[in-house]
Parts: C-alpha cells; structure tokens; sequence
C-alpha cells in the first residue's frame, strides 16, 4: 500500500493547522477589541514559533522517544 503525503505526516500537520488557525483567530479577535491594537497585532504572531514547539514538536519527540525506548519501529 503506497502512503500519501498527507498519511505519512498528519500527526503533526493536523497540530500544526490547528495551532496556526487558533492563533490567527485568537489575533483577530483581540485586534477588533483591544485599545492598542498595533501592539498585539505583533505580539500574538511573534509567539506563533513558541506554540509550535510547545504544541507540535513537543508531542511528537516524546512519541519519538517512547518508540525508541519500546524497541518498536515507526511505520512504513
């Protein structure tokens, strides 16, 4: 069975697509309602890396870490 792209990456693309959707949302909504909203429109992008790290990388090293220590491949 041949993989697509999408199959061979969801686990952190899916996270990756949820993090980005909830930050721009999150932007956009302080924006319409803040008093400066000039500062917080550069704020709330600017901890976008944080997030991935936090959310999608963070996730998948430690899942990377117990494969390795169960002795079980990663799939094909």
């Amino acid at each position: 069975m041949k993989l697509t792209a999408f199959q061979v990456h969801k686990s952190w693309l899916v996270r990756a697509a949820l993090v980005l959707l909830v930050t721009v949302l999150v932007d956009g909504v302080v924006v319409c309602f803040a008093k400066r909203p000039l500062l917080w429109a550069a704020v709330i992008p600017g901890t976008l890396p944080l997030s991935m790290f936090f959310f999608v990388a963070t996730p998948i090293l430690r899942e990377e870490r117990q494969k390795s220590q169960s002795g079980t491949p990663g799939p094909r």
